[in-house]
């Protein structure tokens, strides 16, 4: 009996991995590559997506951020520089540094050509409006390069808030590195979704402690 079990136990191991991979393939990671964005957001053509010619994973995301472009961009323009940190996962991305919580006021505007932390370049600014940076020949994981450009772009909407996109490019020149994309995608999806809300968490908090107090109600005396 213990033999015949034993038999079994392959088979259902292999049709239980081909279906978690399927569920993943085609239900969940097209979730992960787009989250948070609107029908159509994920197709636009936007700002820098030229600059990686043949990527290998290309990932779309948006959030709305309850505070206006203005509010939002001064903690664009401080991310990634000298151990300001990403907004996310500061173990990863920050030496275990933690991400600031403030806007510092010793550093320059973003120009483009700055260097970044992790390599990473400023490539296009458009002051409260886009911030691309990236870099090529990158060392990724086991020496694969990699082509990497990010671009954050916020959009005004209607009622004076911000709708925040995220577009992640990356390119490779082999097999390799297609292959480490792949497996790297649950990791950059919890990534970039917890530097989307960092980002998001600090441009609402300091908007919110900036707004002016309420004038109090005056009531006409006869």
């Amino acid at each position: 009996m213990r033999r015949k079990d034993a038999c079994w136990r392959t088979p259902l191991a292999l049709l239980n991995g081909f279906a978690l991979g399927t569920f993943y393939l085609l239900f969940l990671r097209p979730q992960m590559i787009r989250w948070g964005t609107r029908l159509g957001e994920s197709q636009r053509r936007l700002p820098g997506d030229d600059r990686v010619a043949s990527p290998g994973l290309i990932v779309t995301r948006a959030i709305n951020i309850d505070a206006p472009p203005e509010a939002v961009w001064p903690w664009l323009a401080q991310m990634g520089r000298e151990r300001t940190g990403w907004y996310s996962f500061d173990l990863l991305g920050n030496n275990g540094i933690p991400s600031a919580t403030y806007l510092r006021r010793d550093l320059q505007p973003p120009r483009p050509g700055l260097p970044l932390d992790m390599g990473l370049h400023v490539l296009e600014v458009e002051v409260n409006r886009e911030l691309l940076i990236g870099g090529f020949d990158l060392p990724g994981p086991l020496g694969a390069p990699l082509d990497v450009t990010m671009l954050y772009l916020l959009e005004r909407m209607s009622d004076g808030s911000t709708r925040l996109l995220f577009r992640l490019r990356i390119g490779t020149h082999d097999a390799v590195g297609q292959l480490l994309c792949w497996l790297l995608e649950p990791l950059e999806f919890v990534i970039s979704v917890q530097q989307l809300n960092g980002i998001k968490t600090r441009a609402e908090t300091m908007a919110h402690v900036r707004q002016p107090a309420p004038r109090e109600l005056e009531i006409p005396l006869d």
